[in-house]
């Protein structure tokens, strides 16, 4: 995968977001939620489209508002003229499902903005005063990997690390979202999605909030976020969106991707 490197010697605190899946609300609450939080850097960790629509309109808050950004498998699929989300589960069931919704997202895709996000790299690493932080969609090898926080094998997640001379590294995919302090001070982070709730029976959304300092990550918290999702879940009805794809938004309660979980997701 293209890797890309920026220079944040001077960034102090940032945002990490993934998984849009072109809920514009929900993206607009993290926003404004980061600005209170004085996070001076927004990093977007791929697919803002994948899911019932409105993919322009949310291209274009992500353009206007990211500083740094990154591909994920939404984003791989729509460039190579795919109708599949390519999201790797391990049940084909949840695969055809979840392709089903990433339909929507090409109904309203421009190509303009298709072809912008062609331009997007795989990997990106940001240089801080504490060290570079990998940022990856699911896996540092693989675009479409999900990374349980109760699967993660720690040898694993250190020659991530050392591959790529990282303090630490974060991502996305899995809809949810973890933290995993290593022995030696580094770590590896999941920021969570924006689009949907993480299938824990509340409606709200996450993101990642990191504070660096010199030679060190000072604070790692996942945020959390409500926005009105009712009124996103009208709007996505009147447009003709199955009820399996709104249902979530309402109960927090995944309707697929449930089979392709491990039988505790989390340690």
């Amino acid at each position: 995968m293209v890797t890309t490197v920026y220079d944040c010697q001077n960034l102090h605190r940032f945002a990490a977001m993934g998984g849009i899946y072109g809920n514009v609300p929900a993206l607009k609450a993290c926003l404004q939620d980061a600005k209170e939080q004085q996070c001076e850097t927004l990093l977007f960790l791929g697919d803002a489209i994948g899911f019932c629509g409105h993919s322009d309109e949310v291209i274009d808050l992500v353009r206007q508002h990211f500083d740094i950004l990154i591909a994920g498998n939404h984003e791989l699929e729509a460039v190579a003229g795919s109708n599949t989300c390519g999201c790797g589960y391990a049940s084909p069931e949840d695969e055809r499902l979840s392709s089903i919704a990433a339909e929507w997202s090409l109904l309203d895709l421009s190509e303009g903005n298709r072809q912008w996000l062609g331009t997007l790299p795989g990997v990106a690493i940001i240089n801080t005063a504490a060290g570079r932080i990998l940022l990856c969609h699911g896996s540092p090898d693989r675009t479409n990997e999900f990374l349980f926080e109760s699967e993660l094998d720690e040898q694993r997640l250190i020659q991530w690390l050392e591959q790529y001379q990282a303090v630490g590294f974060i991502c996305t995919h899995s809809g949810l979202p973890w933290i995993r302090h290593l022995k030696d001070g580094r770590f590896a982070a999941n920021c969570g999605v924006v689009g949907k709730p993480d299938n824990d029976g509340d409606p709200a959304i996450h993101y990642l909030m990191v504070t660096v300092a010199t030679d060190s990550v000072q604070n790692i918290v996942v945020q959390r976020v409500e926005y009105n999702h009712l009124d996103w879940i009208n709007i996505l009805k009147r447009e003709g969106v199955n009820a399996m794809f709104t249902e979530p938004l309402r109960t927090g309660l995944w309707t697929y991707g449930v089979a392709s979980l491990p039988s505790q997701p989390f340690s």
